[in-house]
């Protein structure tokens, strides 16, 4: 790769994490090609070269938060195999831990899940890139599967609607950690939940 494309290649990330920044601390009205400028601390006009319309800008920091959470999703899978190689079968208060771990990985990380929040809520004209955060990602199938699995592993239900329901229930406790309450124990509520689900 030449140093061109390096530096074209590093300026785009900056130009995405001062996006994120400015969408978390302020909301989506408040990025502008100029904000994300000022934000980055790079020349006026550098991120209109990136990204020449309001869309594409919202598009790279839309890819930026998705390529974040492929890779966590993929850290699980990692984390779950290694689990897997030691015990055949996970216990519901170690699944829980895993599960909460991931969790509390993603709410330490504040802007990338406000401005992800933000983002869902705001692209509802822009379906293409609202899928790529939601249910309809790449990163959500991958989700459902680690899902399905481990929660076989720990010898509970895994019928879709139990995979949805887990899903459904780490990304609100992820937003209420991020957005409401920082000293909630997910770990607790995550096993109160596959208890409940173990005796059905």
């Amino acid at each position: 790769m030449s140093s061109i494309a390096a530096s074209g290649s590093e300026r785009r990330e900056a130009i995405a994490e001062s996006g994120i920044r400015i969408i978390a601390r302020e909301g989506v009205r408040a990025l502008t090609h100029r904000a994300v400028d000022r934000e980055a601390g790079i020349p006026q006009g550098s991120t209109s070269h990136h990204a020449r319309t309001r869309l594409a800008l919202v598009e790279l920091i839309v890819d930026a938060l998705a390529a974040r959470s492929k890779a966590d999703a993929e850290e699980l899978a990692d984390s779950l195999n290694t689990t897997f190689e030691r015990e055949h079968r996970l216990g519901v208060e170690e699944l829980a831990a895993l599960i909460a771990g991931l969790a509390e990985t993603l709410a330490l990380r504040r802007y990338d899940m406000r401005a992800r929040y933000a983002l869902i809520l705001e692209l509802d004209d822009a379906p293409h890139l609202r899928a790529k955060l939601t249910a309809d990602s790449e990163v959500y199938a991958i989700t459902q599967k680690l899902t399905a699995s481990a929660l076989n592993r720990a010898g509970l239900p895994n019928s879709d609607a139990r995979v949805e329901e887990l899903i459904a229930l780490t990304d609100s406790l992820v937003f209420h950690r991020t957005a409401i309450n920082e000293t909630v124990s997910l770990q607790t509520i995550l096993a109160a939940y596959l208890r409940g689900i173990a005796r059905t």
